[in-house]
């Protein structure tokens, strides 16, 4: 069995009489983007903090590869990668003496480590620059290369794209994808889930210290699906009853942007395993389906494997938001 990146069983946190934290379990496997959701004051930060070894927790147990948080700290700093909301910065130095100055703190002493950090993270151009004259997303894409510098395993990062602008958002996410291509896990927390849906394969929602759900998101939404639909139709599971059967899948709809003629990836899709209705809107295909991402995967494979060219993959609903409203939805 594959040992989780990030492993958080029964975790408890207090801040004087108030419990932050309260028996918050979860895991991230390796290779995974694990979005790290909540409204402020969940307990994300407190949590992202024990993780990176600068809180001990009340009660509970945090790993990271499998090595105790609390038990082996130093063990842990080796192969993490942490970087905090609003991260500060030595402003009086160039780019290229900063990233040098901490690959001597990591004891990095191969200068050709420093250089493939700055082209990885595109900041090569920047490198005679003093860090004060650098942007926000620029300094935050030094902050990222700052922690890449001893090619830790697990990234963590909290809200590495506050307060950017849209250009740098998209090069944070952009960049937080070839990390991962690199075999990198990260945990990212943030409140823009537009974003976090773009780039995440699993998230866990923690709302007022407890993690309300959490895995990946197409099972999420099914297993939340499948729960409202046996609401409204009155299914309530009893102990010692027949099964019943689970209620028919919900209807989600894509639509499909592709190279050449919309109605030729419509005649393709009709009537195919799954899909409910498809239809042609200007240049794209709009598609009814009853699944998840596995459904979603063999749409593009079966255009694909007729000559269509897909070029975009668009939900008529982010997923990621509408899982977010419903399993933090407040009592009636």
């Amino acid at each position: 069995m594959t040992t989780p990146a990030i492993r958080v069983r029964h975790l408890w946190h207090r801040f004087g009489q108030f419990d932050v934290l309260r028996d918050v379990s979860f895991e991230v496997a390796p290779g995974e983007i694990y979005g790290f959701i909540g409204p402020n004051g969940a307990g994300k930060t407190t949590t992202i903090r024990i993780m990176a070894t600068l809180l001990e927790p009340l009660a509970g147990r945090v790993e990271i590869d499998g090595i105790d948080v609390a038990l082996e700290p130093d063990a842990v700093r080796r192969i993490i990668g942490y970087m905090p909301d609003h991260a500060g910065v030595y402003e009086r130095v160039t780019v290229r003496e900063y990233l040098e100055f901490f690959a001597d703190a990591y004891r990095v002493h191969s200068l050709g480590v420093v250089d493939a950090v700055l082209e990885l993270t595109d900041i090569v151009p920047l490198r005679d620059r003093l860090v004060a004259e650098l942007s926000k997303g620029q300094k935050q894409r030094l902050g990222l290369a700052r922690i890449l510098l001893h090619d830790p395993k697990v990234l963590i990062l909290d809200e590495p794209a506050s307060d950017l602008d849209p250009r740098a958002r998209i090069e944070i996410r952009d960049l937080l994808l070839d990390l991962r291509t690199l075999g990198k896990t990260i945990l990212l927390s943030s409140h823009i889930l537009t974003e976090l849906s773009d780039v995440c394969t699993s998230v866990g929602i923690l709302e007022q210290g407890h993690m309300v759900v959490s895995g990946p998101i197409g099972e999420i939404g099914e297993r939340l699906a499948t729960q409202r639909a046996a609401q409204a139709s009155g299914l309530v599971p009893v102990p010692g009853a027949v099964p019943v059967a689970a209620p028919a899948p919900e209807r989600r709809g894509l639509k499909l942007r592709v190279l050449g003629d919309p109605a030729a990836a419509a005649v393709a899709l009709q009537g195919g395993p799954g899909i409910v209705d498809v239809a042609v809107a200007g240049a794209a295909v709009q598609v009814g389906y009853l699944g998840g991402d596995e459904k979603v995967a063999q749409i593009v494979r079966r255009l694909c494997e007729c000559d269509v060219g897909v070029v975009g993959v668009e939900r008529e609903q982010n997923e990621l938001e509408r899982i977010f409203l419903e399993a933090t939805r407040r009592p009636s």
